[in-house]
């Protein structure tokens, strides 16, 4: 082409290509990279959170600097999780960003900025396991997200900055190594499952208070199974395919006709067609290294991954070889750990997945192994992180097409949005299962023939709303679960009290040993005490404080005894030069006070009256023998009928 014609063209000049050449020119991003930077632009929003809550807490008083930066590190870890669960595109995660730094910036230091910044941060978790549910797609990038969010609120105890940034790569790895791990295993057995996976990894790091090792176990080993499942199918259906092909490529003359047919007879043959053979080599690539994993994890916690052996077995063996392999872990907790009273924490299991109990929605012999599982794990491990190879499991097992899965899936998505509130700041309950089942008025796990009878009613509840969901309609029986939930935590929730200590509460000292507070008549059937102590390390647990007496006219009506580590504690028990040391107590709520390297707790009892009684005034003195260093503060005195 002349040079001057190619200078008084608007029009670029064109590439020739060979016609039996294979180069094809792409004009644009291609597709990976716009991927690629819609993930980036999402997680934007809790980036911008981030630089605010730094920003903030470099401009505020050091007492509520230390509040400001544990926040922004606790809401930006999960809103950047969150916002790579729910993929590009979703304009909630911004939304969740935005109401998140109000509540930082907007609020003053305290309880109540915790609480609201808690219910903003989760209702963003959730929303974003909710849009990644209804994709029934589930990558790399969101399962590590997810599981990253997920283990940060239900860990949110251990996220203190100051305690982060001074500890040791190997801590720092054990916070968040098993969390990857958990990402990877869910991405890996979301290919053939789909998002619904999503729901064992919950079920899992809900026993476990997040993704432990304990936690993470099961779903590795679950992983490897599959992995090396898919590798043998695989494979098989390759050399298939090559024996039917073999007569024609053997008997081909032509040149070109046999390399033709060996390259349809052999999928795998380097250079010719590698989709299937790299498929089939990261199938098996994909079975050791979760093997690998579980073989590193396994030495840590030798019991949690003998049962994430047995869930595993459920998946993989043969119904005899399996039930050797289930039974083998409950054999020998019964011959090392014989206590009959921890199965019971058993309920805990069918509390969690009430549907899954219903008959014919889950195959019975694997229900039952995993509840062989679930019964060596409450005797070899705390409840309720023994359940949590069994809770896996049991989801895995479960239909997931039908009402029952439906319904089973926003039952955990109840319990996940109360045990997250628990164990975020400023409640941190721990375990945080046990709370939220609390709070639905359910008994403790540990409650023996109790939460036997809750399961058992739980059960039958999600046996009627399933046959109401297939009969009637699935929204219907959704709405029915949310009513009964609500009416539940009505229920469960206190009745109105008034706090008559002094605002900034009291101090019970050597020289200061008694208070007391006029009623005006009052009728009074309740009375809770927040309170902590000073100074009281050396404390034994079950020692008495303090006496608590309801009075009328002068005269004592009832009375109680507040007791170190049954009613109140050291206020800074978790300290590291106090931890294990101070005994511990039923925390109420928390506070950080500088440096930021433990929480401070507040701690609360409650006693109750067969009836209501009139009462004149209310005293709290001292105990005489307990040392005059001890400090008893009184942070709240409350009455109600």
């Amino acid at each position: 082409m002349p040079a001057a014609e190619m200078a008084g063209s608007a029009r670029p000049a064109a590439v020739e290509v060979a016609p039996d050449s294979q180069l094809t020119v792409e004009r644009g991003w291609t597709p990976e990279v716009r991927r690629f930077g819609a993930r980036i632009c999402a997680l934007l929003p809790s980036l911008a959170f981030a630089i605010a809550g730094a920003a903030l807490a470099r401009y505020q008083p050091a007492d509520a600097a230390v509040e400001t930066r544990y926040l922004t590190l606790v809401g930006g870890c999960t809103l950047a999780g969150a916002a790579l669960l729910a993929g590009a595109g979703s304009r909630v995660q911004a939304i969740g960003a935005v109401l998140a730094m109000l509540a930082l910036w907007g609020m003053p230091p305290g309880p109540v900025r915790g609480i609201a910044f808690g219910v903003v941060i989760v209702a963003a978790f959730l929303l974003a396991a909710w849009r990644r549910l209804r994709m029934r797609r589930l990558d790399v990038a969101a399962a590590i997200g997810g599981a990253l969010a997920l283990h940060t609120l239900l860990r949110a105890g251990e996220m203190l900055p100051a305690v982060l940034v001074a500890s040791s790569a190997a801590s720092l790895a054990r916070l968040v190594v098993p969390a990857v791990l958990a990402g990877l295993a869910m991405a890996w057995m979301g290919r053939n499952r789909g998002g619904g996976v999503l729901a064992a990894g919950a079920v899992a790091a809900l026993a476990a208070q997040g993704f432990t090792i304990t936690g993470t176990l099961p779903l590795l080993a679950i992983a490897a199974v599959e992995a090396w499942r898919d590798w043998r199918g695989r494979r098989a259906s390759s050399e298939l395919e090559i024996a039917d092909e073999a007569p024609a490529v053997a008997s081909a003359t032509d040149v070109s006709t046999h390399r033709d047919l060996r390259d349809r007879a052999m999928p795998y043959f380097p250079g010719r067609q590698p989709l299937a053979g790299t498929v089939r080599d990261l199938d098996a690539l994909a079975a050791v290294g979760f093997a690998l994993a579980v073989v590193a994890l396994g030495v840590v916690r030798p019991a949690a991954a003998a049962l994430a052996l047995a869930a595993a077995s459920l998946v993989w063996l043969p119904r005899v070889w399996a039930w050797l392999v289930v039974m083998a872990p409950l054999v020998y907790a019964l011959a090392t750990h014989a206590d009959p009273q921890r199965l019971f924490s058993l309920a805990a299991l069918v509390m969690m997945m009430p549907f899954a109990f219903v008959p014919v929605t889950t195959p019975p012999w694997q229900l039952i192994g995993a509840v062989l599982v679930g019964a060596a794990g409450a005797l070899l491990l705390p409840t309720p992180a023994g359940l949590a190879a069994a809770a896996a499991a049991v989801v895995l097992a479960m239909s997931e097409a039908s009402a029952h899965g439906s319904l089973q899936r926003g039952w955990l998505g109840i319990l996940l949005a109360l045990s997250a509130l628990a164990a975020s700041y400023p409640w941190l309950r721990s375990p945080p299962l046990a709370a939220a089942l609390a709070f639905l008025t359910s008994p403790a796990a540990s409650a023996g023939r109790a939460a036997v009878l809750t399961a058992v009613v739980l059960v039958g509840a999600a046996a009627l709303l399933g046959v109401i969901a297939s009969r009637v309609s699935a929204r219907v029986a959704a709405t029915m679960l949310a009513l009964a939930v609500a009416a539940a935590v009505l229920i469960a929730m206190p009745r109105p009290t008034r706090n008559v200590a002094p605002a900034d509460g009291t101090p019970l000292r050597g020289d200061v040993r008694e208070w007391s507070a006029p009623l005006r008549e009052a009728s009074v059937s309740r009375v809770r005490i927040v309170s902590s102590l000073a100074d009281a390390a050396a404390l034994p647990a079950g020692i008495a404080v303090a006496t608590l007496s309801l009075e009328r006219d002068g005269r004592p009506l009832a009375a109680w005894t507040l007791r170190a580590g049954k009613d109140t504690a050291e206020w800074a028990a978790d300290r590291a030069d106090l931890r294990g040391i101070a005994a511990a107590g039923p925390i109420w709520w928390s506070s950080l006070p500088p440096p930021a390297t433990f929480f401070a707790h507040a701690y609360a009892s409650t006693w109750r009256l067969s009836h209501p009684v009139a009462v004149t005034g209310i005293r709290i003195v001292r105990d005489p023998a307990l040392p005059p260093e001890v400090t008893l503060s009184l942070l709240r005195v409350e009455v109600g009928e």
